[in-house]
């Protein structure tokens, strides 16, 4: 696993951690509702503060009438915006404040959807964050968030 240590980031070192997602040595991912969604690293930029991951649709993430779950979107982005927050606030832990969502087109079964987040503003404890879920066909805009989360003075357990 890579060890994150703030005054040597850059973007090779931003692009080791990221890759990271989809071993099972990245803690973060290989449990829970991560495990589940398996997000993709796309790509990342350390200089805008920028992530894209990349999550397929998969059945049981439909809603009744066959299109991708509103709360599942939502969890696209907060898994985005969470990976990313974690990135710059490492090793401390990170808690999502606020999350708005407009949903803009349907996402459909076996689409594939990539999410891409900015941090627009980092303090020491507040991070203030904007989204894009595109659908990876025609690159079609699907929906926009806002987010706020919170850095907090609890650090990871590294361990696990």
């Amino acid at each position: 696993m890579v060890v994150f240590n703030k005054k040597d980031s850059n973007q090779t070192d931003m692009e080791k951690w990221f890759s990271q997602i989809n071993t099972s040595d990245f803690t973060m991912t290989n449990v829970g509702i991560l495990d589940l969604l398996n997000p993709s690293f796309v790509s990342c930029s350390h200089e805008k503060k920028e992530l894209t991951l990349s999550l397929d649709v998969k059945d049981w993430e439909l809603n009744p009438e066959g299109g991708l779950h509103g709360g599942i979107i939502v969890t696209g982005f907060d898994t985005t915006f969470g990976l990313l927050c974690h990135y710059y606030a490492k090793p401390n832990m990170v808690c999502t404040i606020n999350i708005a969502t407009t949903f803009l087109q349907p996402i459909l079964p076996n689409d594939t959807v990539e999410y891409h987040a900015r941090i627009i503003s980092h303090g020491k404890t507040v991070v203030s964050m904007v989204g894009e879920a595109r659908i990876k066909r025609n690159n079609i805009l699907a929906a926009t968030a806002t987010t706020t989360f919170m850095v907090l003075d609890k650090q990871m357990d590294q361990t696990k």
